[in-house]
């Protein structure tokens, strides 16, 4: 009886860190890292929460119309470790350009490479190279 008991536990807590491992993915798998796109837009909202920051973007195309764009980063603890918070940088309302890798389905979206600031302030945000990073904007 305790070795079925033990067994099912066991099989419980492997199919729940199954789970759990399915439900993150990989920035690779999402974003191609060698295709850049560069977008300007007006910033209408960030989400400074965890597992990912997201910065929402209305950028107009030639014709006048707008897409928004969904920019995605690093945890917000990545970006407190280099000295960069969501109320002190990034403002609604204001225009920013984000270079980005294109999200892999083709959908406006992207995973955040690097911020030009309206003050025309850089901001490489590549978290796996955060220890190069240049904030400037602390």
């Amino acid at each position: 009886m305790r070795t079925a008991v033990a067994g099912a536990v066991v099989l419980g807590a492997m199919l729940w860190a199954a789970a759990d491992a399915r439900a993150h993915h990989a920035v690779q798998a999402a974003f191609d890292q060698d295709d850049h796109v560069t977008i300007t837009g007006v910033l209408t909202k960030v989400l400074w929460i965890n597992p990912h920051v997201r910065w929402f973007l209305d950028v107009k195309d030639e014709t006048g119309k707008v897409t928004t764009w969904t920019i995605s980063g690093a945890g917000p603890g990545g970006f407190r470790d280099i000295g960069i918070s969501g109320r002190d940088v990034f403002k609604a309302g204001e225009t920013y350009t984000a270079i980005a890798a294109r999200a892999r389905d083709g959908s406006p979206n992207g995973y955040i490479l690097t911020f030009i600031l309206p003050d025309g302030r850089k901001i490489d945000l590549w978290h796996q190279y955060k220890s190069e990073a240049s904030t400037g904007a602390k």
